[in-house]
């Protein structure tokens, strides 16, 4: 039975061991984790930390598209992915709840949690339906992030809206690709996926590469 002198010692022994393994910008998002957990939302870390190394491997000036952005919390993932390079994420949300939460105005808290976080540089808000928005879309997209209404033809629309203009080999990553959410879940398993190479899961996050070359 360990005693609270060895307990403190094997923390100290896994906390230096970690450091030494982790690179500076790992360290950065661990040290930035608290801020990015004080914003409301239901990524988990192990999520968080899959979207950050996510954006780190884009290359320097790749475009991030994330659909349903709510108060931030994902958004600074992938922007502290970004610290340093010339990477940026269209965050695509009506910022109005949509239809699985109750209607509240929170594009003032995302823009805050944004701005607290010292990543506004990386993250250009597109505010309106993400279906409106794959109509006018006309940039190349390196990673498509897909957690907006979670409605199967909503979840569909925003694959067929924005899948075609991810560059080969690009990433798309869907959030909460369980039962849970039957819509989410039904276009990942029935259409997404089968559309996909290199597949993975993260907790909650389903994720893959489009096919051919980057």
């Amino acid at each position: 039975m360990s005693t609270p002198f060895v307990t403190r010692v094997r923390l100290k022994i896994e906390k230096v061991a970690r450091e030494l393994t982790e690179s500076s910008a790992e360290r950065g998002f661990r040290r930035n984790w608290p801020l990015v957990d004080s914003i409301e939302g239901w990524l988990l870390p192990s999520e968080g930390k899959w979207l950050f190394n996510a954006a780190r491997s884009l290359p320097n000036h790749a475009s991030i598209v994330e659909i349903g952005s709510y108060k931030g919390r994902s958004t600074c993932c992938l922007a502290l992915g970004c610290r340093g390079s010339e990477k940026r994420i269209f965050a695509v949300d009506s910022f109005d709840g949509g239809p699985d939460l109750p209607k509240a105005t929170l594009f003032p808290d995302f823009s805050h949690n944004i701005d607290r976080s010292g990543l506004s540089q990386y993250v250009e808000p597109v505010v309106g339906l993400s279906s409106q928005v794959a109509k006018r879309w006309d940039k190349p997209i390196h990673f498509l992030f897909v957690d907006g209404s979670h409605q199967y033809e909503d979840v569909m629309a925003d694959f067929a809206g924005f899948f075609p203009h991810v560059v080969p080999g690009g990433i798309i990553a869907f959030h909460d690709v369980n039962e849970g959410w039957p819509g989410v879940f039904r276009a990942w398993s029935e259409t997404v996926k089968p559309q996909l190479t290199d597949i993975g899961y993260c907790d909650a996050l389903g994720y893959g590469r489009k096919p051919g070359c980057a």
